[in-house]
């Protein structure tokens, strides 16, 4: 936890760890030998450092449920005896009830009684089939290159980089299809396509985003933000707990299909405006 954490009040009050506060915050980004250059550092951020921390205590969770289950191993092999077939049948068999038991309950819809769409029920909302194109960190898809379909030349890198999709100004229109083609091929649906498509936009550091920064609220306006699904424009939002469900004039299903092209634009010459969308949901 050496150099961690660098602006405590009492750190920045008592002269005698003026010094040690000054040697902090000069190496609570160092990321050598692993990578020479880290982009995105911040000096309000807690760093890599944050990160390993989680990262332990996700560890020691992990640890305990390894231990768990080789303790129910240990069970079933007294049960079943120690022919893996069988013992994997057993779980699997257990695991599909448990699947079937889950999608059968009724889904508790109290917590979605208000800010929620009205054309969207809420079996579809807590029960439906989606996949999910997001860029939060850290997440086994960038790490693997799922999101982005392609790794950075420093591995340790493709998990800790900027965390949002972002539109700005300047680049005029851009594209993206939702699911990618990897995406579409590893997370394999098993019911219909629903075409219901949400966008959720990047929280701003204590809620408060910059001027510059656009809503999605913008596209009803049909002034500043536009955006449309395989050509046609979307004309409305509606609110989803915090993301937002994309409209059109026939309502929020989009079509029956696997992919979607998605194009954005902010028509506000001269100025810097941005959206940063984080993730991007396709029931």
């Amino acid at each position: 936890m050496r150099n961690f954490l660098c602006y405590v009040d009492a750190e920045m009050m008592d002269g005698d760890n003026v010094g040690s506060t000054k040697i902090c915050r000069e190496n609570k980004l160092i990321t050598k030998p692993e990578c020479i250059e880290a982009r995105y550092q911040a000096s309000w951020h807690n760093g890599w450092k944050d990160h390993m921390l989680k990262g332990r205590l996700i560890g020691m969770f992990l640890v305990n449920v390894l231990d768990e289950a080789l303790f129910e191993l240990g069970r079933l092999q007294s049960l079943l005896g120690h022919d893996e077939a069988v013992i994997l049948s057993r779980l699997q068999q257990s695991e599909e009830h448990d699947s079937h038991s889950f999608r059968q309950q009724p889904p508790d819809v109290d917590v979605w009684r208000e800010n929620t769409s009205k054309d969207m029920d809420s079996v579809t909302k807590l029960r439906g089939e989606s996949i999910c194109h997001i860029a939060l960190l850290p997440s086994r898809s960038r790490l693997e290159g799922i999101t982005t379909q392609s790794k950075q030349q420093c591995e340790l890198l493709e998990v800790d980089h900027k965390d949002f999709f972002l539109v700005r100004e300047q680049d005029g229109w851009v594209h993206t299809i939702v699911p990618n083609d990897r995406e579409l091929q590893l997370y394999q649906r098993t019911t219909p396509v629903q075409g219901i498509i949400v966008l959720c936009t990047r929280i701003c550091p204590m809620n408060t985003c910059r001027d510059i920064h656009v809503n999605l609220y913008e596209v009803k306006r049909r002034t500043k933000l536009f955006i449309t699904v395989d050509g046609s424009p979307v004309i409305n939002v509606q609110k989803l707990d915090g993301c937002n469900i994309l409209e059109s004039d026939d309502g929020i299903r989009w079509g029956n299909k696997d992919q979607f092209e998605l194009r954005f634009r902010i028509n506000a010459p001269g100025t810097l405006h941005m959206l940063k969308i984080s993730p991007m949901i396709v029931f």
